[in-house]
């Protein structure tokens, strides 16, 4: 094979151009623990090896083989973190290793600093020989370890092996930067990446055009077109294809440039065109140079599609929603929750029992997330399983399913469930409770006990967890995430578990958490500050795991590709009472609520929601400040599904959901936050060498009628609601990238952003919104900021100060369980009352004697 080298600059020390391997996927098939790094260490000694275990040359898609396993090396352009970033859930216990390969030419013989940053152990070979070697474990922030190696003059072929032991999500990256390397200049292209390109102007002329094109959305809706953005000059000058294709490699659509069209930019459909889904753009050569000359470099661009209409207003009946919802699962398909919403609406012949069998291979390998499909298949034996049409090859294992399980983590037996999480503690109560009552008299064979043992046990810690809820809240408050499993559950137990106080208790627990939901949801967007989210469950309503679920109970939101939830509530018997929908679509002037959730610890979160006819605001206040975070979501603006508004504090570049936190949602230091009604303020206060150094905000223009960035402000309006950004360290809009048009950055530390909200009823046109704005009196000073906002309240906030309104301290902290119009109560309180206009409701949360 023709060898050439690609050369390529470091950047601030940084290698950024790597050929990849791998990563292999070694699964555990021994009992391990892996609570404690220690155990995890165990594990990697057991499978580390002194050679590199990889045979073949490093070249761009040249052929490399580990054991039996032939693949291809790919190469790959870190982004701005300069992280390799392989990060996946794996849903059965693994170890994981991967290869970095890259060449630096040294213009002297030297001694250089390398930096090599990882979540877990990695080997160093240079010229083939090994040179480092270490065993740690960083689950968060990838650790840093420092060596010395000699580079000899010319050529130094540079190999990298990274570990990891991967337990659900697993976080999996690695870094390397030069420190003291004599040749870094910005024109010194000194690392090399072997290829077998035939033109190499031509490959680097095709990477650079293909980093430069861009998209300017995360999701588009229904009627939303595709455009990909070109830049200009370059795309007039060079030919290449643009390929719609889903994940799997599936092609949708796909368009020639022939490098003569001026147009700087290129439309590529509607989502209506194609499935809802997951979708990639794919930027590479035209086919001959790709399959014939072999030059094979591609971009690929992530995007979501959303095919069915948002709805912001209530309508329709809750059958006619329900009839909605059962056929908009089912037609999915291969899903589980698909098939049981076939068999709920009596659609036998389409039921696809691979599926069923499939879900039960999981429940049997014990896999991440079985206690949901077990939960699923529980419901499915209870509902439908004396059905004539139900197919009679599904009775046996599933019988052997439900026995064989492993229901609590005091059971025998090592795997990747997780038993720790809120919701998913609920499930396997669920659970080992559904599974008790249906085989009383049966023996299970991992605990080695009776039904009758089995449901004792669930009901007891069920019935413990439903007391908490009830009186003290959610840990993961207003969990988008976590809502839908809790839906799952909580369902289930209102309306299959035979004892009357659980099947009491698990209706209370909804009824509450729907108040929840209606009181913190603007136009069916569950815009609250949440205790777990995902990224892609905060960009827009569009994709929130909730979505489905209002629009089913109170007709706001979408069905979308979340169907856990608005599944199991349409085939239970679970009924909303009817005040619940009502405040859910109640428009007061203005809202105004503080709430408290506690496990009963130092968990506490004291939270504020700020709502008008046009916008919400809502924030956890003074949550933990300066502490890592995770996937906690602090604050948020929304002004429409499409758009929503917040700032975090990046932990990489990542928007993988099992980097916790990663781009965007959670903090890698969580930020100390205060509102005041449509005012917010949010300070961050992190090291100065942190990794990212910045802090930015979710801006997504394409959703607003207008947008201006000027004067240190971020100006924006929807429909008749208007928001303004500005952060101390000034504010940067994002024209290119990953992020192109919807984010805003602000470098270093401390830094203070602030918003405020306005709406027309209030603050007029959205010129003179902005020119109000502009007009109030700021002062930033070190971590401290005052200011006047736009109803004339002084406020005055530090990083230790205390919120003052108009020089009085305004509380943090100790809030009322429930403190709006609808329902005031404290923590721990036996009974809340919930009020509308002349209805009332009360949930008595008492434990029956």
């Amino acid at each position: 094979m023709r060898k050439e080298t690609l050369g390529y600059p470091v950047v601030e020390g940084y290698i950024q151009h790597w050929l990849v391997a791998g990563p292999q996927v070694i699964l555990l098939e021994e009992p391990y623990r892996f609570d404690r790094p220690q155990d995890k260490l165990q594990i990697a000694r057991k499978y580390s090896q002194p050679e590199m275990g990889i045979e073949g040359t490093p070249i761009e898609y040249g052929e490399y083989r580990i054991g039996k396993i032939i693949d291809k090396w790919r190469y790959v352009r870190t982004p701005h973190d300069h992280l390799i970033d392989l990060s996946a859930f794996h849903p059965l216990p693994c170890f994981l290793r991967a290869w970095a390969y890259t060449e630096i030419e040294s213009p002297v013989e030297q001694e250089v600093t390398f930096i090599l940053t990882a979540h877990g152990p990695a080997d160093v070979w240079i010229n083939d020989q090994h040179v480092h070697r270490h065993e740690h474990f960083h689950d968060r922030i990838p650790g840093q370890v420092r060596f010395q190696a000699q580079l000899q003059k010319g050529t130094n072929r540079l190999m990298v092996r990274f570990e990891q032991v991967a337990v659900r999500e697993g976080p999996f990256s690695m870094a390397m930067q030069l420190v003291g390397f004599d040749g870094t200049k910005p024109e010194d292209k000194v690392i090399r990446i072997p290829t077998s390109a035939p033109d190499l102007q031509y490959r680097l002329k095709l990477e650079k055009l293909f980093e430069d094109c861009y998209i300017r959305q995360d999701v588009y809706a229904r009627n939303d077109e595709i455009v990909v953005y070109l830049p200009d000059g370059q795309a007039a000058s060079t030919s290449f294809n643009i390929r719609m294709q889903n994940p799997k490699g599936s092609i949708y659509a796909e368009v020639a440039r022939d490098g003569q069209r001026k147009e700087p930019t290129q439309p590529m459909g509607f989502p209506y065109q194609s499935p809802e889904g997951s979708y990639q753009l794919r930027f590479m050569p035209p086919p001959q140079q790709f399959y014939k000359r072999n030059v094979r470099i591609t971009r690929i661009r992530d995007f979501h599609t959303a095919t069915n209409t948002y709805s912001t207003q209530p309508y329709g009946t809750y059958p006619e929603r329900r009839s909605e919802c059962l056929k908009e699962a089912a037609r999915r398909g291969k899903d589980l929750f698909s098939e049981i919403a076939k068999m709920e609406a009596g659609w036998w012949k389409d039921v696809d029992e691979k599926m069923v069998f499939k879900a039960i291979e999981a429940v049997n390998r014990r896999s991440a997330d079985s206690v949901i499909l077990l939960c699923g298949l529980l419901g499915m034996l209870y509902r439908y399983a004396d059905n004539e049409d139900f197919p009679s090859e599904l009775r046996r294992p599933l019988e052997e399913c439900v026995l064989g399980f492993r229901y609590w983590e005091d059971e025998p037996g090592s795997d990747a469930m997780d038993y720790h999480s809120e919701s998913h503690s609920l499930l396997f109560h669920t659970c080992e409770i559904l599974a008790g009552q249906h085989y009383r008299e049966h023996v299970f064979i991992n605990a080695v006990q009776s039904g009758e043992w089995h449901i004792e046990k669930g009901e007891r810690l069920a019935l413990g967890w439903l007391q908490k809820r009830a009186s003290y809240g959610f840990e993961d408050w207003d969990s988008n995430t976590c809502f839908e499993e809790d839906v799952l559950a909580l369902s289930t137990l209102a309306s299959l578990a035979e004892d009357p106080q659980i099947f009491e208790m698990a209706a209370l627990v909804l009824d509450k958490m729907f108040f929840s939901m209606a009181v913190n949801s603007f136009k069916g967007v569950f815009g609250s500050s949440h205790g777990r989210t995902c990224a892609a469950h905060i960009k827009t309503g569009y994709r929130e795991p909730t979505s489905g679920i209002s629009r089913l109970l109170w007709g706001m939101g979408i069905f979308n590709e979340h169907i856990l939830g608005p599944v199991s509530l349409a085939c239970s018997s679970y009924e909303l009472p009817p005040i619940i929908a009502a405040i859910a679509a109640d428009q007061p002037d203005e809202l105004w609520s503080k709430e408290q959730h506690t496990s009963g610890d130092e968990t506490a979160v004291n939270k504020v929601t700020y709502k008008t006819p046009d916008g919400m605001l809502c924030s956890a206040q003074d949550w933990h400040a300066g502490q890592p975070g995770q996937q906690e979501h602090i604050w948020q603006a929304t002004l429409s599904p499409a758009v929503t508004v917040f700032t975090s504090h990046p932990a990489c570049a990542a928007e993988n959901d099992w980097r916790r936190p990663n781009y965007w949602h959670g903090n890698a230091s969580l930020p100390r936050v205060a509102q005041w009604k449509d005012t917010l303020i949010a300070i961050y206060n992190f090291a100065n060498d942190d990794w990212m150094g910045f802090t930015h905000a979710y801006f997504p223009v394409h959703g607003m009628d207008e947008y201006e960035v000027r004067d240190g402000w971020a100006f924006g309006k929807a429909g008749n609601s208007y928001i303004a950004l500005a952060a101390a360290q000034g504010l940067d809009f994002q024209t290119s990238g990953d992020n192109a048009y919807r984010e805003l950055r602000s470098p270093g530390t401390p830094n203070i952003w602030l918003c405020q909200m306005g709406r027309s009823a209030l603050d007029g046109s959205f010129k003179e919104f902005i020119e109000k704005v502009l007009a109030l009196t700021v002062k930033f000073e070190g971590n401290q900021v005052e200011l006047e906002d736009l109803r004339g309240d002084r406020l005055q906030f530090g990083w230790e100060e205390p919120l003052l309104l108009n020089g009085e301290p305004l509380p943090l902290s100790d809030f009322k369980h429930y403190d709006n119009p609808y329902c005031t109560c404290e923590l721990g309180a036996p009974m809340m009352e919930i009020r509308h206009g002349v209805n009332a409701l009360r949930l008595h949360f008492e434990a029956r004697t």
